[in-house]
């Protein structure tokens, strides 16, 4: 029997942390809760996951983590991130304009 957590990259960290998953041009958010994190994903929980896209940023700390869902359960997702996040102080693009002020 293989366990889930022998095929990850890298080790998970249980954490209890505020944050938006951001969809559709970065005008749809989400609430949600990571419950676990690493470097390259996280698990996090919603009452609306099942109305989350496949692909989309995670809001957190005024970052923006493009992510790819690798499971479902309930409401329940593990993430995959990909790419550099996006600090959105730093960013020009004015839709991300709105996140500065989110904690």
């Amino acid at each position: 029997m293989t366990n889930v957590d022998d095929r990850r990259i890298a080790l998970r960290k249980r954490t209890l942390r505020a944050a938006k998953i951001v969809f559709g041009d970065y005008r749809y958010t989400i609430d949600c809760v990571i419950r676990d994190r690493s470097e390259t994903g996280a698990r996090i929980r919603s009452p609306n996951a099942a109305d989350a896209p496949n692909d989309f940023y995670l809001f957190e700390t005024g970052q923006l983590l493009k992510c790819h869902v690798m499971w479902r359960r309930g409401d329940e997702m593990g993430l995959h991130f990909e790419g550099e996040p996006i600090s959105v102080h730093e960013s020009a693009d004015p839709r991300l304009s709105r996140f500065r002020f989110m904690t």
